[in-house]
């Protein structure tokens, strides 16, 4: 297996799991990434997923050119648009942690900015160097000038230049840098902390960002009155203003019926 998938508590950890070529992105792996990004949408009991790479030394350096440009795999399996291969969890409501060590390059940075939040090692190393041999990073050019500013976007784009944690922080790319032997403990502990707020609030929440983004501002409030509506009716937000009355930690279970529908053992 190119990946590895564990899950506890609600969170699943997708690691890519080949060290000895940099975690480089083959079809196998392409493959593997969208299959466990769809587990994760699927599985009720998954809250919140976390990607990251095996090894110290990359997060993924990106597609694999040496296999990508040696005859051995379908010139096609390559292709960005088709959307078993790159969806890779953009359309995933359930949010997503990267946990960068070392290298994220090309689509190993595309992989990156699918994640809600992202947090680095200082060793990590960003970059789009596709530029240098006559490719598109295609993906980042839509989402990196929606992350930092279009300045940063092109400069980085247009030149294929590397950046390093410190800078990445700077400029937005990273929500935070951690020392490299705290960096997965301090994934699992974003991940801990979304994973017992109300689980329709965040997703509602993840998505109401998302669309907002290329939303006027009138379809905004549109978008979120529908999901205030939505969330108002459920019984996990009767559950959580009664525990803030209580003052006691919510007890929630992702249960959309309203309240009163709930079963009475529950």
């Amino acid at each position: 297996m190119a990946i590895s998938y564990d899950a506890a508590d609600g969170v699943a950890r997708i690691t890519i799991n080949r060290p000895q070529v940099l975690n480089a992105l083959d079809p196998a792996t392409y493959t593997e990434l969208t299959e466990a990004f769809e587990r994760i949408e699927r599985d009720p009991e998954i809250l919140v997923g976390i990607v990251t790479g095996a090894g110290e030394k990359a997060f993924t350096a990106g597609a694999d050119l040496k296999l990508m440009h040696t005859g051995a795999a379908d010139p096609g399996e390559w292709a960005p648009w088709r959307q078993d291969r790159w969806d890779f969890g953009a359309t995933t409501s359930k949010p997503l942690i990267a946990a960068i060590n070392g290298y994220a390059l090309a689509g190993g940075l595309e992989l990156a900015l699918v994640c809600d939040i992202r947090i680095a090692s200082p060793n990590a190393v960003f970059g789009t160097p596709e530029v240098k041999w006559n490719l598109l990073h295609g993906f980042g050019a839509y989402q990196l000038p929606r992350i930092i500013s279009l300045s940063h976007a092109m400069e980085m784009l247009l030149t294929g230049e590397f950046i390093d944690a410190a800078t990445a922080e700077r400029i937005g790319l990273v929500s935070r840098v951690v020392p490299a032997d705290e960096l997965q403990a301090e994934a699992d502990r974003l991940a801990r902390v979304i994973a017992g707020n109300g689980p329709m609030a965040v997703r509602m929440t993840k998505e109401l960002v998302r669309n907002g983004l290329s939303a006027s501002p009138p379809e905004h409030f549109r978008l979120m009155r529908e999901y205030y509506s939505r969330i108002d009716a459920t019984a996990d937000q009767a559950e959580g203003l009664q525990a803030f009355a209580d003052k006691r930690r919510p007890r929630y279970r992702d249960d959309a019926r309203p309240a009163d529908a709930r079963p009475a053992d529950g």
